[in-house]
């Protein structure tokens, strides 16, 4: 009787070595080193972009935009909205022709203390977020405490004071104001009232603190 004897060969089973998974690894560690500067790139340059509109949005607020179909209508911020109301008061005042030079006079002694005493711009930054106030400007040289208008704002000129973009980033930045009578001072960036005790006033503009250099080399705080 013959036996016969069957050699089987034994295959070799399917898996992952240490090797690839070493391979693998590495690659997943090159891939994560040249995409996470990329990914921090685009990061900054949207909070660059936002930054840029907070501050196109607040001093459009503020001063206004300028605009080809400028009207009597609240279109281009609080100072235009202060100096048409108040126009229109003045002139409301003085219906008649023999007024005329009172009138004129009035006028160019309101838009002057628009200008110099800053009367044109809002108070505080608080301002710019409420509504249902008045400001008082003097219309006379002669006798300011009675000759005056008083200009309502009945709207909010502004919803909210976002945040500043790069504060994830770095807890110092914010905002800070300007003050229209000496802009060489800044004002602290809450919406507190410090304006009305000190010998500055309205807010005259918005800007960026302590975000640091922007990716095309440029100051943000110069912005």
């Amino acid at each position: 009787m013959q036996l016969r004897i069957s050699s089987t060969r034994q295959q070799p089973k399917s898996g992952i070595t240490l090797i690839e998974i070493l391979i693998v690894t590495v690659i997943i560690g090159l891939m994560a080193a040249i995409s996470f500067p990329v990914f921090k790139i685009i990061q900054q340059r949207e909070k660059e972009r936002r930054l840029k509109k907070i501050l196109y949005d607040v001093r459009a607020v503020i001063s206004g935009s300028k605009s080809p179909q400028s009207i009597t209508e609240f279109t281009e911020g609080f100072r235009t909205y202060v100096r048409v109301k108040g126009i229109a008061a003045i002139e409301a005042a003085h219906p008649l022709a023999a007024s005329e030079a009172v009138k004129k006079n009035a006028v160019s002694v309101f838009i002057k203390n628009l200008g110099t005493l800053g009367l044109g711009y809002p108070a505080s930054p608080a301002d710019l977020i409420r509504s249902g106030y008045k400001v008082r400007v003097a219309t006379s040289t002669v006798d300011p405490v009675n000759d005056f208008v008083d200009i309502l704002i009945d709207r909010r000129l502004i919803r909210t004071i976002p945040p500043h973009p790069f504060k994830s980033w770095f807890p110092n930045a914010d905002w800070q104001f300007k003050p229209a009578t000496d802009t060489t001072k800044v004002f602290a960036s809450s919406t507190t009232d410090p304006w009305t005790t000190g010998t500055y006033y309205g807010v005259a503009d918005i800007v960026s603190r302590g975000a640091g250099l922007a990716l095309d080399g440029s100051q943000t705080d110069d912005w």
